[in-house]
């Protein structure tokens, strides 16, 4: 680590030369896996952040659980990221006025989520002890089942659990945010279809429609999201897209906008899911091949790359969407749906 402070400031990013309107904008990356077991030999946060600062980013949120990790590694992932984001100067923010604040202060600035419910498996005291931790908000499940929920592999798509029913009131109670990406259809469903105080949310989910992939959510999903006014980000990963390498954020953009034709454009943010596998020997899929289920391709993979930022906008003006719609895909959607201060209530009733 370098140890120097990351900084959104001191000059023009890439994405502000190209598109001078975007002075000021926040950009959200509203989902960056940054984990250990699957990042090759001397990968450097500090070398990414400074690429997502120089492309034109002023947030990102870091996964500190997911899979079937439990309570104990997620408080490990989590105290590994908070050191090393804090040695490279990053602002630690949990709220929208928090992101807002350090940008005016040209200050990088990052949020913590988990791809899982799993470290709730023990108790679901669990919710409000990582909340105060700064855990914004939890994935149910994570492509497979668990005593919460079915992930979207798992093809017997049970829904949520009865124990799930009581994690979502208990999270929609503290006031973090449900996320269904990585969630069955069923489940999902059973989720959008509850009487909630904040809505729940798809952080980085494609159209199922345009790729078909059990990854993509499907056009009903999207219209029950849109009625119960969840947002959705769209990622930059080559195999949900059916794309690869610079014909990636065209492939973004067509995804963005069927959703936006279903469920609006204010809805919309993105989640990129960027792993950074330069160098890797994708040990983590090959000692797990027999896991990983239909739709993984053998590697390489190929991600959206924070250099393409400047394209993705270019192809969302393309395919149509207005400079008030871009910034909102571009960041103000992300802070106003996902990064409010949420509403606690009492807690609910067993």
């Amino acid at each position: 680590m370098s140890g120097s402070s990351v900084s959104v400031s001191g000059g023009a990013s890439a994405l502000v030369t190209r598109f001078p309107w975007l002075e000021g904008q926040p950009v959200c990356d509203g989902l960056w896996p940054w984990s250990a077991p699957y990042l090759p030999i001397g990968a450097d946060l500090g070398i990414q952040i400074r690429r997502y600062r120089d492309a034109g980013f002023t947030h990102a949120s870091f996964t500190a659980a997911s899979g079937q990790e439990m309570e104990t590694e997620a408080l490990v992932n989590l105290g590994s990221l908070e050191q090393d984001l804090r040695a490279e100067g990053v602002t630690i923010a949990h709220n929208e006025n928090a992101i807002r604040a350090a940008m005016e202060a040209g200050r990088f600035s990052a949020s913590f989520h988990f791809q899982s419910s799993t470290p709730f498996t023990r108790s679901l005291d669990m919710v409000d002890a990582f909340l105060s931790a700064g855990i914004q908000r939890a994935i149910l499940a994570y492509n497979e089942a668990n005593i919460f929920a079915d992930g979207c592999h798992e093809a017997r798509n049970a829904g949520l659990s009865a124990r799930g029913r009581e994690l979502v009131r208990r999270m929609d109670a503290a006031g973090m945010r449900i996320d269904l990406t990585h969630c069955g259809e069923r489940a999902s469903f059973d989720v959008l279809e509850m009487e909630l105080a904040h809505p729940p949310i798809f952080s980085h989910s494609n159209a199922r429609a345009l790729y078909e992939h059990e990854r993509n959510i499907t056009d009903t999903q999207i219209r029950t999201a849109r009625d119960a006014g969840s947002y959705i980000g769209i990622n930059g990963v080559g195999f949900f897209l059916g794309a690869t390498g610079v014909d990636i954020p065209k492939e973004m953009a067509r995804h963005a906008a069927h959703i936006a034709e279903i469920a609006g454009a204010d809805k919309l943010g993105v989640g990129l899911d960027y792993m950074y596998l330069d160098g890797s020997d994708y040990g983590f899929y090959h000692s797990q091949k027999h896991r990983w289920p239909r739709g993984y391709p053998t590697p390489p993979w190929s991600f959206f790359e924070p250099e393409q930022l400047g394209d993705l906008v270019q192809e969302l003006l393309a395919i149509g969407f207005d400079k008030g719609e871009i910034r909102g895909i571009l960041g103000e959607n992300y802070l106003r749906l996902t990064m409010a201060d949420a509403t606690r209530l009492p807690l609910p009733k067993p």
